[in-house]
């Protein structure tokens, strides 16, 4: 299995598992928002785990709009600092292996 998609999985689970943990009785986040985090989440799970260049380039997308919730409940709610944090630094890691992963998914194709 190759480096990249190692690391896109890894932090795939935990920004799966970051969202799960605001499920947690004591975050005080709505669950509906968190579930609808959840389920997003999931979508792509399948063409994560076949190598799917397609699934690869758009879930970078994806995580965008997580950053921008781990940047903003990292700066404004220090009730969820550890959570704000895991969620930036794990969407930046998918982000960056799913791209290049995708990269190197293309150019294995054209070799062929």
């Amino acid at each position: 299995m190759h480096p990249l998609k190692i690391i896109s999985l890894l932090s795939w689970i935990s920004l799966l598992a970051f969202q799960l943990s605001l499920f947690w009785p004591a975050s005080g986040f709505n669950s509906y928002l968190a579930s609808c985090l959840v389920i997003v989440l999931l979508v792509p799970s399948r063409g994560l785990l076949s190598s799917k260049v397609y699934t690869y380039k758009w879930i970078g997308f994806l995580t965008m709009a997580y950053f921008c919730i781990g940047i903003s409940e990292l700066v404004s709610n220090p009730e969820l600092r550890v959570y704000g944090f895991g969620t930036t630094i794990s969407s930046m890691l998918l982000f960056m292996a799913s791209i290049y992963y995708a990269r190197y998914l293309k150019l294995q194709a054209q070799k062929t």
